[in-house]
């Protein structure tokens, strides 16, 4: 999988309007019991993480000795923050991400990749619950993309604010930038699928909390379409747009079809974040919701206990700065 592909709709999904956590994890089989060879899998990705960022790191450092240009080095430590980010080692992401910006604010003529970096750094910012940090890093990218006048790059910067007012859970404002962001997408021939398919994905959450969340059904039918015509079978956005589909579904009334969908989305989705990640967490918890609601509480105890597990997997105070995001309002 490539663990980039993965970073915005990460982030799309933790902030998301509804519960902490979904469903049945890949790990649980029929009988409701944990599959040793899914948690195998999940804590093999991990250690695939752990691999690349030792490699960052020593890129980093060889980069440093070479004295290399502000702009080569910035993308050293930008890579690098993203893989601290995706292993929730919020702290060091935050300090390498930091530094990244730094050094494209003294290197000239590089205007769109300190955009690019500011808007890594609002992510995580976001993640960290830092809200003013992030939304004035976003507006500051909007504004530099703007004195470019690079439509896509803005359209990028709109979709990113989408997010940010997701997690404040102004849901109309999501729902507006998201929908600009979309329409861009649609028609610039520069624009990736992954934009599409983020922006679609913000857009149907946003939606959704509003209650209208039969209407985003079919949006959420074409974005996962794109997805598995334009990105790899493992890649992330395919696991979460199943898992956004089942929420949907569930929030529409529909059960049956609603726990298909979840647990499909919840088993792609265990292979990258199952070892304990904040956003499987969450997800995790929101189907245990699920379950609960569904009058299947032998298989919601299944869950939690698995969420148990998953925690014992990570740095605590990791997990609490994720969820920090949510109230308990933050139900629906």
């Amino acid at each position: 999988m490539n663990v980039r592909l993965a970073a915005s709709s990460v982030v799309v999904l933790l902030l998301s309007h509804y519960a902490s956590g979904q469903q049945m994890p890949l790990g649980v089989n029929e009988t409701g019991k944990p599959t040793q060879a899914d948690t195998n899998s999940a804590e093999a990705f991990k250690q695939t993480l752990m691999r690349r960022i030792v490699l960052e790191e020593a890129a980093v450092r060889r980069a440093e000795s070479a004295h290399a240009t502000n702009v080569e080095l910035s993308k050293s430590y930008m890579r690098l923050g993203l893989s601290y980010s995706d292993a929730a080692q919020w702290d060091r992401a935050e300090a390498v991400m930091e530094r990244s910006v730094f050094l494209l604010r003294h290197a000239s003529g590089a205007v769109g990749d300190l955009a690019t970096a500011i808007t890594q750094l609002a992510s995580l910012h976001l993640l960290m619950r830092k809200f003013r940090d992030s939304e004035r890093e976003e507006q500051e990218a909007l504004r530099l993309r703007e004195g470019v006048g690079d439509q896509l790059q803005i359209a990028r910067s709109w979709s990113e604010l989408a997010m940010f007012y997701l997690a404040k859970q102004k849901y109309e404002k999501a729902r507006d930038f998201a929908r600009q962001a979309e329409a861009e997408f649609v028609t610039n021939g520069r624009a990736s699928a992954l934009d599409r398919i983020t922006a679609q994905f913000t857009l149907s959450e946003a939606v959704c909390a509003l209650k209208e969340c039969p209407s985003v059904i079919p949006l959420l039918k074409a974005a996962l379409d794109e997805a598995k015509a334009a990105l790899h079978p493992d890649d992330f956005p395919l696991g979460l747009g199943t898992y956004l589909l089942g929420y949907a579904y569930w929030k529409s009334g529909d059960m049956s079809e609603a726990e298909d969908y979840l647990k499909q989305g919840m088993a792609q989705m265990n292979v990258q974040l199952g070892w304990g990640h904040p956003a499987y967490l969450r997800a995790l918890r929101c189907y245990a919701q699920f379950l609960h609601e569904n009058k299947q509480v032998e298989a919601a105890n299944v869950v939690e206990r698995r969420i148990r597990q998953a925690e014992a997997l990570v740095n605590v105070h990791s997990i609490q700065t994720a969820q920090g995001i949510f109230g308990a309002n933050g139900l629906r």
